[in-house]
């Protein structure tokens, strides 16, 4: 803030580059903002090439009025266009084309340039300076007229529809002057005009940054090569991150500083798949225990799920066990039965080897599950010993 007068003032933001240094950030701002603009699924199957001239068609048949039909893009798909190349046209952005021109100039010096890179750079500014002006680059105007069939003003052109269309029916709602006469026109209008204007805007960023591309390595202007490489879209990639450690702390929990959320009172470390369940879903919650003999050497968390009369239950991370309860009796409450328990040990090798090292001391785990209406399922596994040919797998309901 600056005072002037005895009065507070904000301090405008140059409308061109000041040194060297100012250049090289406004061309790595807009490298950035026009591989925004480049990654757009429009400007990669090449539509707004398409929408740049204005185009209708006209359908008659017999007896019938004409029928015109505007080549227009999806609405949804094209505001995200028009909203990546928006700052481009802003005199307070530092990507304003204006000041990317300037800082361009600055940066060469005394160096003139000559043949294409000279006639991409002169289309360019002249096609921007048509679309700020709004005069020489219309293809077209609309003029309204009265009841009395008299004109209301000015022809409109294109161009300025176009921008007021962005301007009050997409990011703002107190249109003045020219913009809030296009307002008179319909919504339709509005938007076909813009779709010619942020097309050829698109088209000259896009231009644009294959410029600078081409004379920051042949004029070694000392833009950042960062600006090439810095990501400016979400992938298929960014949708899916691999966490270290997930914890889940209680409502309104402070963390210190330097101190492991984990360690904190209430921490549920969720990086685990079976504690992320039992928080989740504690209804599927059991606790699973290790004996030798009838000594307790361990209990530890587990998680267990139910299809098709088959059990099958997570423990610590480390070990799935499955079984069938299809030769329960779910009428019959007290009942013994013998099948077949599957195991094996998940890929979870930290998690396993700590479990295997309390099934060592152990020769059978207990566990229980909910089953059918208010049955519970008692699971009781003796593990095989060396001397087992073949493991004796029970299950106790």
């Amino acid at each position: 803030m600056v005072r002037k007068n005895g009065t507070n003032k904000k301090q405008s933001k140059p409308r061109h580059p000041i040194d060297d240094i100012d250049a090289r950030d406004i061309l790595r701002r807009f490298v950035i903002r026009a591989r925004r603009v480049e990654a757009h699924s429009l400007v990669q199957n090449h539509a707004v090439e398409k929408y740049v001239k204005p185009s209708m068609k006209v359908d008659y048949k017999e007896g019938q009025p004409p029928r015109i039909k505007y080549a227009m893009p999806d609405q949804e798909i094209f505001e995200s266009l028009a909203a990546r190349t928006r700052p481009c046209i802003l005199g307070s952005e530092p990507v304003y084309l204006d000041k990317v021109f300037r800082s361009i100039e600055m940066l060469l010096g005394e160096r003139q340039l000559a043949g294409q890179a000279k006639k991409c750079l002169d289309s360019c500014r002249k096609t921007f300076q048509n679309l700020h002006d709004k005069d020489k680059g219309t293809s077209y105007s609309i003029q309204t007229y009265n009841a009395d069939n008299i004109p209301e003003g000015e022809p409109l052109s294109d161009l300025l529809i176009g921008e007021a269309w962005l301007y009050s029916d997409l990011v703002h709602a107190d249109p003045k002057d020219d913009k809030a006469k296009a307002l008179k026109l319909s919504y339709r209008d509005r938007y076909y005009a813009g779709t010619s204007f942020f097309s050829m805007l698109a088209i000259v960023i896009v231009n644009m940054l294959n410029f600078v591309t081409i004379i920051n390595s042949q004029y070694h202007l000392g833009v950042d090569a960062e600006a090439w490489k810095e990501q400016v879209v979400a992938s298929e990639e960014d949708s899916e991150v691999a966490a270290e450690k997930m914890v889940v702390l209680p409502h309104s929990t402070k963390v210190p500083e330097g101190i492991d959320p984990s360690t904190l009172p209430g921490a549920i470390d969720v990086t685990s798949p079976t504690e992320a369940i039992r928080f989740i879903q504690p209804e599927r919650s059991t606790d699973v225990i290790f004996l030798h003999g009838e000594t307790l050497i361990s209990k530890v968390h587990g998680v267990f799920s139910w299809k098709d009369d088959v059990l099958t239950i997570l423990i610590a991370d480390a070990l799935i066990i499955e079984l069938s309860a299809a030769g329960v009796n779910q009428t019959q409450r007290f009942q013994r039965v013998e099948t077949c328990i599957k195991h094996r040990f998940t890929a979870d090798t930290k998690a396993a080897d700590s479990l295997q090292s309390i099934m060592r001391e152990s020769n059978r785990l207990l566990t229980a599950a909910p089953y059918g209406e208010g049955n519970i399922l008692y699971v009781d596994y003796p593990f095989a010993t060396e001397n087992d040919q073949q493991p004796v797998n029970e299950s106790s309901a």
